[in-house]
């Protein structure tokens, strides 16, 4: 009997048993994981086998080498490295864009819905926005949440002085990476597919953005590349456009800052810092999420030595970092100086003058305040 005469479920375990019969472990775990991606239609219960198939390729022994296929762990070119993240949180996000992400992730672990209306999953989605609003992190939980490795391309490594190198080293990692089901992540997207108007170095950029959109018109489904870039207006035209899906990604409002300060930590059982991390949510407008955990982090660092080992100051050290947030926050307002100011004296300790000094106003002025806000309360 012809293999063409077998269902595709038969088909999948005859390929997986004539691989398994050769010795080729790696190659047995890419079978896998192609079913994963595409149960075939004729299975009875794809769910079940999907998740059956899931348990056993994350129960089996991590090979020795590289997870790319008959890649010698990716040293020629040198250009990415592969990574196979779990348990990745979710990242804080606003409702539209963290209901796109859930979107993006059903597509690939339930395709059966799309395939009924002839639609296959996004193969190429591009992440814009500007730096540290959680575009790298949130490549990391897709995949985790996908349970698929995750192939970052390093740039330093694959840009190349000589001329011509740069796009053979991008054109060997793709191929390699589309050798099997996986995220691949481009970080600074536009340093590789920048507009072929660009007047300096015409022919490497257009070398490149060939390669780039070669790739793209042929890119396996299954897989997923995922492109970020904090300055979308640099991209050729025509690579943007071979994109299924473009996410918008933003600063966080105040309430996605409230929720990435509370998410820290170190502090989340602190007393009072409910309050205190809503007050300092209002005054970081403007901040990353980068900004903010960067900030969190710094002021727990200098807040433990300068404390000796002994009690340590928290919020004095976050007041002290938000000064220029602070002094912002305040202008034209003086219910918001009021509350930065018995903030300050009731939480952080500090005395009349370091509050005055912090905020850029006069001692008489704070102690105004601080008189305004014990007749309130």
């Amino acid at each position: 009997m012809s293999d063409k005469a077998l269902g595709q479920l038969e088909q999948a375990l005859l390929d997986v048993t004539r691989v398994a019969l050769s010795g080729d472990l790696e190659g047995v775990r890419l079978l896998g994981r192609r079913v994963v991606r595409r149960v075939p239609d004729d299975a009875r219960h794809p769910q079940a086998l999907k998740q059956a198939l899931l348990d056993l390729l994350d129960r089996s022994p991590a090979p020795a080498d590289s997870p790319l296929r008959s890649a010698p762990a990716i040293e020629a070119p040198d250009s990415s490295w592969v990574r196979q993240p779990s348990g990745v949180p979710a990242p804080v996000l606003s409702e539209r864009l963290a209901h796109t992400i859930r979107l993006l992730i059903a597509e690939h672990t339930d395709p059966e819905p799309l395939a009924r209306y002839g639609l296959m999953p996004s193969r190429a989605v591009l992440f814009t926005g500007p730096p540290g609003v959680g575009k790298t992190i949130t490549a990391d939980y897709v995949a985790s949440e996908l349970r698929l490795p995750l192939i970052t391309v390093n740039l330093a490594s694959l840009i190349s002085s000589l001329m011509g190198r740069t796009g053979q080293n991008l054109q060997e990692v793709l191929n390699l990476a589309a050798s099997q089901p996986c995220v691949v992540f481009f970080d600074e997207f536009d340093a590789l597919a920048k507009s072929r108007s660009d007047s300096s170095d015409v022919g490497e950029v257009r070398r490149l953005v060939n390669v780039i959109l070669q790739q793209l018109d042929r890119w396996p489904p299954g897989g997923l590349l995922i492109a970020a870039t904090n300055h979308v207006q640099l991209l050729d035209l025509a690579v943007t456009r071979r994109f299924d899906t473009t996410v918008q990604f933003e600063l966080p409002t105040e309430v996605e800052r409230l929720q990435l300060l509370r998410a820290s930590a170190p502090l989340a059982n602190t007393p009072a810092w409910a309050a205190q991390s809503e007050l300092l949510a209002l005054v970081t407008d403007g901040w990353s999420h980068a900004d903010l955990q960067n900030w969190v982090a710094r002021s727990l660092r200098r807040a433990v030595l300068d404390g000796g080992g002994g009690e340590i100051n928290v919020p004095g050290e976050l007041l002290d970092g938000a000064r220029d947030a602070a002094r912002a926050y305040i202008t034209g307002s003086v219910p918001h100086r009021t509350a930065l100011a018995a903030f300050a004296s009731k939480h952080a300790k500090w005395s009349n003058r370091r509050i005055a000094e912090w905020l850029g106003v006069s001692h008489p002025t704070i102690s105004s305040d601080l008189r305004r806000a014990k007749s309130d309360n």
